[in-house]
């Protein structure tokens, strides 16, 4: 166990004699809190990944996307080749920048999975919905909105601030002068500075809540908060403070048998073509387990056990990235502008209920970019079926996930989700398609300018095209699906539709910005490449499905896959 973990908490004389005369009625109650605080942390790690995966995808990735380099100057032009230079240096620093970015958001995926090794603990179902961007203040813990923006100074700041251990007095960047226009109305809302974090006092409080919530004598404004955030505002105003509170409650609920610890076999350790760096669950250490998890999460992302904080903290990956950033510029003469015109919170789902941010009063409704380019929508539609999809097999993963612990086998339905949702559908369909997406135009009046990046570009929404507010569709919308039929009747259409993405933008005359270097992967290209992708990927999630393809478990440090994996 880590040194820096947290004692266990010792409930008081009264509130040890209402744990032990609890009845079953109360038991029910408390694990229903511990669920609800459990799904909020899920939907908090899942908005955090996605949003930094936004950012990645809208990272510019060849020197053709920055309008000053011009490909084969003229030898004699020495100004204009050391702004080749300086771009293509450039080029491979964003590349860097990006990578650390993924590594953060590779390891939010993970604290998901812990998240859902907790659920899994109290027997409960795999939770993986999250409200669509942008997400008002009052429904996330940091009580700040979430929003789908473009890479860049601005976006670090704000993914620092989500990161930062909550003693260090890093500005608000949220109050700052560089909000887009359109958006400064949702930025500007009265939002409460947050107090620094207080572990005693939070622990303290959290327990005086518990014996209310058990007397029945607590708020009931309160209670909604904590149990429906997004319809009531959240309770919280730190993801620490969220933490402690399910930290608290899962270690009393053990202790005092309201949950008995169940599902060992559902406890993953393994994910993402990588190993967790967490111990496999064993039998007797469930209070362990949930140690453990809540504190890798705490400590990998704020670095809240070290100041400064610990080098390998999310904290401290996006200050560094930042310090780099702002350097640019300056060090080298040139405006610098990282990432390509991406529209902040793009969406082609208009429906004012499929948005929290135009349910409620007050708000701006340009808090969502429209994107109406015929193109770029149909290729949005693609990524979300693709999204949803990968959505429903995580679903299916962790809440069927086993393995035989001698030969190291999935049975063959797990397997098919192994094999399939973590490498290779993010890697070879969710991050190509992100990316070609935020290099489409965002406007249908948009005209075609050859090795010209498009004023206003599209990106990728994360969709859940549901009402927002409506439970039972929150749960069809991500609940894997029963058979193999629907699994791959979506993957021959997402296939069909990547051709017709290619034709479209064959008709069209659309083209990358670096289209004309020598074997360029231009936007038929690409699609071509994904529609080849989608039926290999659907023929061998069949094999696995079927038992007709084994592939064995992940060695240490890295996914090994079968030779027969094509």
């Amino acid at each position: 166990m880590s040194p820096n973990t947290p004692s266990k908490t010792q409930p008081d004389p009264e509130l040890h004699q209402l744990l032990q005369n609890l009845d079953e009625n109360g038991k029910n109650e408390v694990i229903q809190l511990i669920q609800d605080l459990l799904k909020q942390a899920s939907t908090t790690e899942h908005l955090l990944a996605m949003q930094y995966l936004f950012s990645c995808f809208s990272i510019k990735k060849y020197p053709e996307e920055f309008s000053d380099y011009v490909p084969n100057p003229d030898p004699n032009d020495k100004a204009q080749a050391k702004v080749n230079q300086i771009r293509l240096a450039q080029i491979e620093k964003l590349r860097r920048w990006e990578a650390n970015v993924l590594m953060v958001a590779r390891e939010e995926m993970t604290h998901l999975t812990y998240v859902n090794n907790l659920l899994a603990i109290i027997d409960q179902e795999p939770f993986l919905f999250r409200p669509n961007f942008p997400v008002p203040a009052e429904a996330f813990p940091l009580q700040k909105p979430v929003n789908l923006m473009p890479f860049g100074q601005f976006a670090l700041e704000i993914f620092r601030y989500w990161e930062k251990p909550d003693h260090l007095p890093v500005p608000d960047p949220l109050t700052g002068s560089n909000i887009p226009k359109k958006l400064r109305a949702l930025f500007t809302i009265p939002h409460p500075e947050v107090d620094p974090f207080k572990p005693l006092e939070s622990r303290e409080k959290a327990m005086k809540f518990f014996g209310e919530f058990l007397k029945d004598t607590h708020d009931p404004e309160k209670l909604k908060q904590l149990i429906a955030p997004l319809e009531n505002g959240t309770y919280f105003k730190s993801i620490e403070e969220l933490y402690t509170y399910i930290r608290e409650y899962l270690l009393i609920a053990l202790k005092y048998k309201i949950i008995e610890g169940k599902n060992m076999e559902r406890i993953v350790d393994e994910h993402y073509g990588f190993n967790i760096n967490l111990n496999p669950l064993v039998l007797g250490k469930y209070e362990d387990y949930v140690l453990e998890a809540i504190n890798q999460i705490i400590e990998e992302g704020e670095g809240v056990w070290g100041v400064p904080p610990a080098l390998g903290s999310h904290f401290w990956v996006f200050q560094s990235v930042l310090d780099e950033v702002q350097k640019e510029a300056q060090e080298t003469g040139l405006p610098f502008e990282p990432s390509l015109p991406v529209v902040w919170n793009p969406s082609y789902q208009v429906q004012s209920n499929r948005h929290l941010i135009k349910q409620r009063a007050g708000m701006p409704r340009t808090a969502v970019a429209k994107v109406d380019n015929a193109v770029a929508v149909k290729a949005m539609k693609l990524f979300d079926q693709a999204y949803n999809t990968m959505v429903k097999m995580l679903h299916g993963f962790f809440g069927k996930y086993e393995i035989d612990q001698t030969t190291g086998i999935h049975p063959p339905e797990v397997n098919a989700y192994f094999q399939t949702a973590f490498y290779p559908f993010m890697t070879n369909i969710i991050r190509p398609l992100g990316e070609l997406i935020c290099r489409l135009p965002a406007d249908e009046s948009y005209s075609p300018m050859a090795g010209r990046v498009p004023d206003r570009c599209a990106g990728p929404d994360f969709l859940f095209n549901i009402d927002q507010t409506d439970a039972a569709a929150q749960v069809k919308v991500t609940k894997a699906f029963a058979s193999l039929d629907p699994y791959l009747k979506a993957f021959s259409e997402m296939a069909a539709s990547a051709k017709e993405l290619a034709i479209l933008c064959q008709q069209r005359g659309y083209h990358v910005a670096y289209y004309q270097q020598p074997d360029a992967r231009d936007f038929d290209v690409c699609f071509i490449y994904l529609s080849e992708n989608f039926q290999r990927i659907g023929k061998n999630f069949e094999a696995y499905w079927k038992g007709e393809m084994v592939a064995p478990v992940s060695s240490k440090g890295f996914q090994n896959y079968s030779s027969t994996f094509n």
